[in-house]
């Protein structure tokens, strides 16, 4: 149950698996179906999810549109990172793309995590630093990238969105419409074939 997470962890901190045992009491295993709603608008959230398997996306409405603000792939970690700091309802809908697992960890349980070693501690900060920085790099690369070069690297960071999210969603993330994604997907899938 918690491999997945244990690769995750030691990808960022230095610890043992009797550490990460620790933390098993703590965490429930919960199933979503396609298109089920993990949290949605309006709904406090009062837990931290670790992605096990499948897909999820989180999007926000704004005039009377659909904006992706995240995809959340396997082996990731997802909350309203809002509503975990302070006890505000969430502004986003995080619904599941695919069917996905999640290992769940209540909010209220956080503090006894955190107290059974400071590693857990230093776990927390690299999850709010890295969900800090992804924010930043998207408000960038919007006003710095064009449409091609911000879909190019979506791509490079997530080669298989393409088979697995819809074309509208990834547009909607990208900031631009699906019609000009889809002339962008054609112009490079035509300069693919003359190199």
């Amino acid at each position: 149950m918690l491999d997945k997470l244990k690769i995750f962890i030691r990808s960022k901190i230095e610890i043992s698996d009797e550490e990460i045992l620790q933390i098993q009491p703590y965490i429930s295993t919960k199933n979503y179906s396609k298109n089920d709603f993990i949290i949605k608008e309006g709904e406090y959230c009062h837990f931290i999810g670790f992605l096990n398997s499948g897909l999820i996306r989180s999007y926000l409405h704004d005039d009377g549109k659909e904006l992706t603000t995240q995809f959340i792939f396997e082996n990731c970690f997802f909350t309203y990172l809002e509503g975990l700091l302070q006890e505000i309802s969430s502004h986003k809908n995080f619904v599941a793309l695919e069917d996905c697992e999640a290992l769940i960890l209540k909010k209220n349980d956080l503090p006894k995590i955190l107290e059974l070693n400071p590693k857990f501690e230093s776990i927390f900060r690299h999850l709010l630093f890295d969900e800090s920085l992804m924010q930043i790099k998207a408000n960038e690369a919007e006003r710095k990238e064009t449409p091609t070069e911000r879909y190019l690297k979506f791509l490079n960071q997530y080669p298989t969105a393409n088979n697995r999210i819809s074309i509208k969603f990834i547009a909607s993330f990208l900031g631009i419409e699906p019609q000009s994604l889809s002339r962008i997907r054609k112009r490079l899938t035509q300069n693919t074939k003359v190199t």
